[in-house]
């Protein structure tokens, strides 16, 4: 799965490229097609994103390639619980509009506090502009709900906080998709660039986890997707991109497989259980 919030705006703390032109997000789209990728995420949120897309799959003859899964756009905090439906109906009108499609593969809402809103989007299912349905979870509170046919959680080598919910959604055949694997590029960020807060705590673990990485004979990048495509419950593994190199060496780190059992044991035993304001990017310093 392609994240797509490059396209419509500038992101990740260690984006030196800024938000892409069209021709290099055409050049991602075909890499990826021809990588086997087939399933893009984005959202309202995500600027202009969902235009973007539509234009270079349009180019470049990819309409019929790939999935799309898209996000209502958040509720503004004035808004009216009796607002919702009509906002709801809004989000998802603009953006089948801006996606050139009747209907999206799927649609979430972007943030655990619309649960109580997942009816509404059924009804959207039933209508058929979308062929399921879910949300996208961040915060501790939400794991212990109960399993939903699609869920986007946070995921990575230092954050393992919804591992037992996707195991439940697993078992129930729901489908897990995987963001964060970088953590937000902080896995990578330069140690004299870290906050404080992180060189303290993150730092020594980060540092652990490249040796063992250099022992294996792996780059720390190979180790932390490795990782990932480990676990047999996650549906796929979300994974966002500036250029088409960093596309096609994700494409190279996925032929390699699952890590060897060893390895994640030693991964395992190095790897604390962070407290959630240190590995949940929303909580972190600014």
């Amino acid at each position: 799965m392609l994240g797509t919030v490059q396209f419509g705006m500038a992101y990740g703390i260690n984006n030196q490229l800024g938000k892409p032109a069209p021709e290099r997000i055409e050049a991602i789209l075909r890499t990826a097609a021809d990588g086997g990728v087939n399933v893009l995420d984005t959202a309202r949120n995500y600027g202009d994103s969902e235009e973007q897309i539509a234009a270079a799959l349009r180019k470049c003859g990819l309409q019929k390639h790939f999935k799309i899964i898209t996000k209502i756009a958040a509720f503004p905090a004035d808004l009216p619980l009796s607002g919702r439906e009509a906002w709801i109906e809004q989000s998802i009108t603009t953006s089948l509009k801006a996606l050139q499609r009747d209907q999206v593969d799927g649609l979430l809402f972007h943030h655990e506090s619309a649960l109580e809103c997942m009816p509404l989007l059924e009804k959207l299912r039933e209508r058929g502009l979308t062929r399921l349905t879910g949300i996208s979870l961040d915060s501790n509170q939400a794991r212990d709900i109960e399993p939903l046919a699609a869920t986007q959680i946070p995921g990575n080598i230092l954050d393992r906080r919804f591992a037992q919910y996707a195991h439940r959604a697993a078992e129930h055949k729901g489908l897990i998709f995987v963001r964060s694997v970088y953590l937000q590029g902080l896995l990578f960020k330069p140690e004299k660039q870290l906050h404080p807060v992180f060189q303290e705590t993150l730092l020594p673990v980060r540092r652990k986890l490249e040796n063992l990485a250099g022992e294996a004979g792996l780059k720390s990048a190979e180790l932390y997707f490795r990782y990932l495509l480990s676990n047999p419950d996650f549906t796929c593994i979300l994974s966002g991109v500036d250029s088409p190199e960093q596309l096609q060496e994700n494409l190279r780190i996925v032929q390699a497989g699952v890590l060897p059992a060893e390895l994640l044991q030693k991964i395992d035993g190095i790897v604390p259980e962070f407290p959630e304001e240190l590995i949940r990017p929303s909580s972190w310093p600014r």
